[in-house]
C-alpha cells in the first residue's frame, strides 16, 4: 500500500482504470461513428476515444479532490493565523 501514498501514480492507477471500464461502451459506440466495419480501425478509434473519456473523468475527480484539499488547508490557514494574532 505504500504505492498509493504517491498521489501521482495513483492519478494514472484511475485513468487506466476508467479507460479500461469506458473501452466495451466505447466500442460499439464507434460502431455507429465509423462508415465502413473495419475492425482494426474500429478498435483504434475504441482505444483512442477510452484514453480521452478517462482522462477527462481523472481529470475533473482530480480537480474535485485538489478543490477539497484547498478548502481544507485555507481554513487551517486561516485558523492558524487568527491563533498567532491572538496571542500576540
Amino acid at each position: 500500500m505504500k504505492q498509493f501514498k504517491n498521489i501521482e501514480s495513483v492519478g494514472w492507477i484511475f485513468w487506466a482504470i476508467c479507460s479500461i471500464i469506458s473501452l466495451f461502451p466505447n466500442y460499439f459506440f464507434s460502431g455507429f461513428l465509423l462508415y465502413d466495419n473495419s475492425v482494426g480501425v474500429r478498435i483504434g478509434l475504441t482505444i483512442g476515444m477510452s484514453a480521452v473519456i478517462g482522462a477527462i473523468i481523472a481529470w475533473v475527480v482530480n480537480e474535485i479532490l485538489y478543490r477539497i484539499n484547498l478548502a481544507k488547508y485555507k481554513e487551517i490557514r486561516k485558523k492558524e493565523r487568527k491563533k498567532k494574532k491572538k496571542s500576540t
